[in-house]
């Protein structure tokens, strides 16, 4: 599964500027799969994340793969946050994989990659350096790792004063649940985790609705680890994330009955 990392409104904490973090393949909430996008298919993704006290700025989002391997893969993308500070609205991610299955059934999926890439220094530099492995279970698919904000300080500050750039990200998504309908394909249940008294800390649950399987809408609640630095205190948000995956390959030509 796949979505968005989103935008952290800040700018009452860090002087004049909204911090946001760019969105790979990612499980809810987290960075906390092994998934890449696969080569050439462009991945559009809109978030939005809000609540009775504040809100994020809408994330519009691409994220594409770009190595035509089945045991290797990798993607890049990026994120636009809108309405917010213009100088800090533009985000990059990248990500590397092997996946899951390569050299035997045994083998799990590995991957590694940075998000939140801003360009304006101190203002928006998250940097995060992710890395997990995962494996799929007769009972969903389990996802274990870890990750460094090697970006500017004063974002990595919690509301105690301490600097927490690194913490623990997991997560856990269930097998599909076949619908079947004309406007419903199947549905699924997730939920991740992202440890660390700073803006990224927080955890999350789920469902996933999958109208076809290239177009999902994944909603639920994100609980934050450290309220003090949300849009006016939040202790939850409330999200809905729209996933489209558009496949530009010619259609297979159907074999003719003899």
């Amino acid at each position: 599964m796949k979505k968005a990392l989103k935008a952290l409104a800040a700018g009452a904490f860090l002087a004049p500027a909204s911090a946001a973090w760019a969105t790979p393949s990612t499980t809810f909430w987290t960075p906390a799969t092994t998934y890449v996008q696969p080569f050439a298919i462009p991945h559009i993704t809109y978030d939005t994340y809000f609540g009775e006290k504040g809100a994020y700025p809408i994330d519009a989002g691409l994220t594409m793969g770009i190595l035509p391997f089945d045991k290797v893969q990798a993607e890049v993308g990026f994120d636009l946050f809108y309405p917010g500070y213009t100088e800090s609205a533009l985000y990059v991610n990248g990500k590397i994989g092997l996946t899951e299955g390569a050299f035997g059934d045994w083998f799990p999926g590995i991957s590694a990659g940075i998000y939140g890439a801003g360009f304006k220094g101190n203002v928006s530099t998250f940097d995060i350096w992710h890395a997990e492995i995962g494996k799929t279970f007769g009972i969903g698919t389990l996802t274990v790792g870890g990750y460094y904000g090697a970006g500017s300080t004063n974002l990595w500050t919690g509301s105690s004063g301490s600097v927490q750039r690194t913490g623990f990200i997991g997560a856990y998504l269930t097998p599909d649940v076949p619908i079947n309908l004309t406007g419903l394909n199947k549905i699924n249940f997730f939920g991740d985790v992202q440890t660390g008294k700073n803006f990224y800390g927080a955890w999350g649950v789920g469902v996933g609705l999958y109208f076809t399987p290239a177009i999902d809408i994944l909603t639920g609640p994100i609980f934050f680890l450290d309220d003090k630095l949300q849009p006016g205190g939040s202790k939850m948000l409330w999200t809905i994330q729209l996933d489209v995956d558009i496949d530009f390959s010619a259609p297979k030509k159907e074999e003719k009955k003899t």
